[in-house]
C-alpha cells in the first residue's frame, strides 16, 4: 500500500510541475480570465491522492438541488469556499481521485503519511495527509475529512488567484453532476438509490448522447473514436485542453493537425517536447465534435497511475462542446450538444 501512495504522490506532483511549465507555453486566448497574462491551454493534470474516500456533504438549504456559480482562471474552473475558516478557491479537478489542498495554507496542521517523491523530471517535493475539521462551497458542507496536502503555488502564481485545493468527484459523486461549462455552473441534484432525481428537483436531464461506464473508481473514463478506432479517454475538467498519447497508431496521428512544438525543462535536469495541434477526426458515438485544441504527449505514467490504458484526455476543449450529465449510481455519462450558433 505504502509503494502505491509514494507512486500516486510521484504522479501528482510530475504532472502539476509540467502543467505549470505548459501554462507558460501557450498565449491567452480567454478576455475573461482571472489573470489575463496567463494562459490558457495546459496539459491535463491527472492526480491520485493517497486517500480515495468518498465524502457525503450536507445541505444548508431544504432543497434537492443547487446551482454552484464557477470561477474561472484561464479555463480552470474555481469555487469560492472556506476550509477550517480560511477562505478562497478550490479548482475543479475531476482528474483527482480525492481532496488536495494547499500548504500554503495548512501547514501549521499535524500532518502524517509524508513521502519525499521523485518525478520524471527530477526531485519534486512531499505528499503528506491531514485531518481537515470543516469545508465549505456553495451550501454544502463537510466535516471530518482527511486531505492531501502539498505545495500548489504555482498554480496561484500563474492564475494570480488563492487556491486552496483542489477537488474531484469523490466529494459529490453521490449527486448527479451537470457541468454547463458555457454558462460557468456546476448543477448538483439529490438522488435515490437507484440514481433518480429526488422529488423536489427539476425534470430529468435530456441528453443528446449517453454512455455506460465502468468502474467503481472517482475518475471518469470515456469512450471516442478518431480514425474509426475505439479509444478510451479520461474526462479531467482540470485540464485545459485535451490530449492524445504519443504512442497511438500512425492513422490516428494522420488525423492531427500539428501547430507547433515546444521544448520544456522542469524541476530535474531533463527535458521533455510537446507537441500542439487539433483533432480533426474525434466522434463520440456518431457524432463528430472536430477542430478541437489538443496536445500529444506521453501518458504512460497516468496510464500506471489509474491502472488502466489511457489514449487520451477530454478536458476544456471537449466541455464547451455542449452540457454534460454524470451519475455515479447509473454510471451514465451524457451530453446535450451545443448548437454551433450558439456558440
Amino acid at each position: 500500500m505504502q509503494s502505491r501512495r509514494i507512486k500516486y504522490n510521484l504522479l501528482l506532483l510530475a504532472f502539476v510541475a509540467i502543467a505549470n511549465l505548459f501554462i507558460a507555453a501557450t498565449p491567452p486566448s480567454n478576455p475573461e480570465s482571472l489573470n489575463s497574462e496567463s494562459a490558457t491551454s495546459s496539459i491535463p493534470n491527472p492526480i491520485q491522492f493517497l486517500q480515495s474516500n468518498t465524502y457525503i456533504p450536507e445541505f444548508k438549504i431544504p432543497s434537492d438541488s443547487l446551482i454552484i456559480p464557477l470561477k474561472r482562471a484561464g479555463r480552470l474552473f474555481l469555487i469560492e469556499a472556506k476550509v477550517e475558516g480560511e477562505t478562497g478557491n478550490l479548482v475543479f479537478d475531476t482528474g483527482a481521485n480525492g481532496l488536495v489542498l494547499n500548504s500554503t495554507y495548512f501547514r501549521n496542521h499535524l500532518k502524517s503519511g509524508g513521502a519525499t517523491t521523485s518525478g520524471i523530471m527530477g526531485t519534486l517535493g512531499t505528499v503528506e495527509q491531514i485531518s481537515v475539521s470543516k469545508i465549505e462551497f456553495a451550501d454544502l458542507t463537510y466535516k471530518n475529512l482527511r486531505a492531501d496536502v502539498t505545495n500548489l503555488g504555482h498554480i496561484e502564481n500563474r492564475r494570480g488567484v488563492k487556491i486552496l485545493g483542489l477537488i474531484g468527484f469523490n466529494m459529490i459523486r453521490n449527486l448527479e453532476i451537470v457541468i454547463d461549462a458555457k454558462n460557468n455552473e456546476l448543477k448538483l441534484f439529490r438522488i435515490d438509490k437507484t440514481g433518480k432525481r429526488a422529488n423536489n428537483s427539476p425534470q430529468e436531464f435530456i441528453a443528446d448522447y449517453t454512455q455506460k461506464f465502468e468502474g467503481s473508481s472517482n475518475i471518469l473514463f470515456l469512450k471516442g473514436k478518431i480514425s474509426g478506432k475505439i479509444l478510451n479517454f479520461c474526462f479531467d475538467t482540470g485540464a485545459e485542453t485535451n490530449a492524445i498519447c504519443s504512442d497511438c497508431n500512425r492513422g490516428i496521428m494522420n488525423t492531427l493537425t500539428i501547430t507547433r512544438r515546444s521544448g520544456l525543462s522542469g524541476a530535474g535536469s531533463a527535458g521533455s517536447e510537446v507537441l500542439f495541434g487539433r483533432m480533426n477526426d474525434f466522434a463520440i458515438d456518431d457524432k463528430q465534435l472536430p477542430n478541437m485544441e489538443t496536445i500529444i504527449t506521453n501518458l504512460d505514467a497516468l496510464s500506471e497511475a489509474y491502472n488502466t490504458k489511457i489514449d487520451g484526455m477530454l478536458g476544456y476543449s471537449f466541455m464547451e462542446q455542449g452540457i454534460v450529465c454524470i451519475n455515479f449510481t447509473k454510471k451514465q455519462f451524457g451530453i446535450r450538444f451545443t448548437k454551433r450558433e450558439e456558440k
